[in-house]
């Protein structure tokens, strides 16, 4: 297992916590029900709890980023991880820190957690507030683990690790 630090926005974790999927509630909606274990059969992380269910065009457009990034993992990176399905963390405390400061989070604790060794992708590239064929470029570069196009404007890179799998929450960092 590998040590990571996962920014809690959510105050979802607990020391020794072990996070699973969850399946969604959707007995009032079964063709919304079929549909999503069609995208995941095993359930959903809290991120993609989130995101499954905000108005696409909500908040700073993070539901379409969602929907997009997921349609190019599965056309043309399908041995990637979900972001529906992954916990999101760091690679270092400082990173983590950082991270919890440049979003405005800081009532956010960190947490040390243990997992295996995760997908690690550019985060500055969640990016759709530009024409629709850099938001394309973007999704490829993201889901091939590069640092993606220089562009005027844009944080040159932010590595986030997506993590699938059993995790445990060993502690506050």
């Amino acid at each position: 297992m590998k040590t990571y630090f996962h920014v809690d926005r959510r105050q979802g974790f607990t020391a020794g916590q072990h996070s699973q999927l969850s399946k969604l509630d959707l007995s009032h909606a079964q063709d919304l029900g079929q549909h999503l274990d069609i995208l995941c059969p095993n359930g959903v992380s809290a991120h993609g709890n989130q995101y499954l269910n905000s108005d696409v065009k909500s908040g700073k457009g993070e539901a379409a980023i969602e929907l997009i990034w997921e349609y190019v993992r599965r056309a043309h990176f399908p041995e990637r991880p979900s972001r529906l399905t992954s916990t999101f963390a760091w690679q270092s405390l400082e990173e983590a820190k950082a991270f919890r400061l440049d979003s405005g989070l800081t009532d956010a604790n960190i947490w040390q957690i243990e997992a295996a060794e995760g997908f690690v992708a550019n985060m500055a590239l969640l990016n759709i507030g530009t024409s629709v064929l850099r938001a394309s470029q973007f999704a490829h570069a993201y889901w091939a683990g590069e640092v993606g196009p220089q562009i005027k404007g844009l944080k040159a890179r932010c590595w986030e690790v997506l993590l699938t799998g059993p995790i445990t929450v060993v502690g506050e960092a």
